[in-house]
């Protein structure tokens, strides 16, 4: 894609036909148990179910255990490449690992019983012959280096996504994640992600830093992008993260404008891969009831960014944090709002605005369609 130009833009590739057989969802399925069941069941078992990226087990006998899986659950990286393996032991099913590091084997602290990275039992002390108890492994897929435990194969879902090259991790290391337990529906977190109609009101920072006017909506079966221009040179008064972000970046590239402001991507059900200036990011939703949802937030920089430009780091991460509490804010008031109605036994659709609510509109289309509740033209 061409870089952006500071002209008022709105372009998007929604199929009209969308407007015209979709609703917003009801109120009830955003608090119903039972919905949420069926939720799990038809978007999420059925979705890829994307676990870490390779970036996070970089060299050889490097692992990384997953906190979101209640540590159930580890990345290793052998001379097979990588492995996502249970993290448990085969014998009194005690916690093998913590954290991340590097080790030639995995052994269990309890009774020594040792497995190769690629899970396979070892040794076991004591026992007159080595048992079969390797551990549990997960198949993988692969797209970008992100991988995915699902049924579903990513690089068929995305195989007709034009932004692959703007999430090329070539040269990216992988600086942390953090885990954001939140309290309500993940779908209110989507529908913020893939709508702009809130940027001005909700962000006073960031829309300093876009162009709020200058964007562009993509969208295939499983996927949607928005490209967000940049907003007067990136010269405007922003707010101290954001002007800090702003500096630091300009600071290093000379001067030179950025390709783009942001774009933010989605995989359904809800993998977000998000583009900024000198960093990539990766957000991923865990739905664990109806009010309350798991977000993991993968950071990656370039490597020279990331070892010498830690100015750049911090500022990034500052500014994400910003926009994150303030979309924390905002799904908060959605979440309080549809609670009272459906506390009431009331129901409430407004209208969608096309194209600043086109990514909410192929979102809701999409949830009906997997749910069995699409109408038809």
């Amino acid at each position: 894609m061409n870089a952006p130009d500071t002209r008022i833009r709105r372009r998007s590739n929604l199929d009209a036909a969308l407007l015209g057989r979709t609703a917003p969802l009801p109120v009830a399925w955003y608090f119903d148990p039972g919905w949420f069941e069926r939720e799990m069941l038809l978007l999420f078992e059925r979705g890829p179910s994307y676990v870490g990226h390779e970036l996070m087990v970089p060299n050889f006998g490097d692992y990384y255990v997953l906190p979101w899986t209640e540590n159930g659950k580890l990345l290793t990286r052998s001379a097979a490449g990588v492995s996502l393996l249970s993290n448990v032991c085969r014998h009194r099913q005690g916690m093998l690992l913590a954290g991340h590091g590097n080790a030639q084997n995995i052994v269990c602290p309890l009774h020594r019983w040792t497995y190769d990275l690629d899970g396979r039992l070892l040794g076991a002390p004591e026992f007159d012959h080595t048992p079969d108890c390797s551990l549990p492994k997960t198949k993988l897929s692969n797209w970008q280096g992100l991988l995915f435990a699902g049924a579903r194969d990513p690089a068929a879902d995305l195989a007709d996504f034009p932004l692959a090259a703007d999430y090329d991790f070539s040269g990216y290391v992988f600086e942390k994640a953090t885990v954001d337990e939140l309290p309500f529906n993940w779908k209110a977190f989507l529908e913020i992600f893939l709508e702009l109609y809130h940027v001005e009101a909700v962000h006073p920072g960031l829309q300093k830093w876009v162009d709020a006017g200058n964007y562009e909506w993509g969208f295939g079966d499983r996927w949607s992008f928005q490209v967000m221009g940049v907003k007067d040179g990136l010269r405007s008064q922003a707010s101290p993260n954001y002007g800090k972000y702003r500096d630091a970046v300009l600071a290093y590239t000379g001067g030179r404008l950025p390709k783009y402001g942001t774009v933010w991507s989605i995989l359904y059900p809800n993998v977000m891969i998000e583009w900024y200036p000198c960093a990539l990011v990766v957000s991923t939703l865990i739905p664990r009831s109806p009010e309350h949802t798991t977000n993991i937030v993968e950071f990656y920089y370039p490597e020279e960014v990331q070892a010498f430009e830690r100015q750049i780091v911090e500022a990034h991460q500052a500014a994400y944090a910003e926009s994150a509490s303030e979309d924390a804010e905002a799904c908060t008031r959605l979440q309080r709002g549809r609670k009272a109605l459906w506390l009431a036994g009331e129901d409430d659709v407004g209208p969608f605005h096309s194209p600043h609510e086109d990514g909410m509109i192929h979102l809701h289309d999409w949830i009906r369609r997997e749910m069995g509740q699409r109408r038809t033209v």
